[in-house]
């Protein structure tokens, strides 16, 4: 199943917060994306909100790899399946 992720990151968070966490971030979000879970990714030029494409067998499958980024905790998700079918 495919999904639209949208990430906000919460306006309280601080930029200290951010660096500190940054290269844990990095790293784990590179495993998610060579596991296959992560598609594509879409960065906005704020670089406070972002999108992606996730590949999972269920949403849940799909939470649980999202929330295991350290960034987890500053971020607002939105989650929206897409069809898998061609058009």
């Amino acid at each position: 199943m495919r999904f639209l992720s949208h990430v906000k990151i919460k306006p309280t968070t601080t930029e200290e917060e951010i660096n500190e966490l940054l290269p844990a971030e990095q790293a784990r979000f590179a495993e998610l994306v060579e596991q296959g879970l992560i598609k594509s990714f879409y960065l906005s030029h704020t670089r406070d909100e972002h999108w992606s494409i996730l590949i999972g067998d269920s949403l849940e499958e799909v939470r649980v790899a999202v929330e295991s980024l350290p960034f987890y905790k500053f971020m607002e998700i939105e989650y929206t399946e897409l069809v898998d079918e061609e058009i």
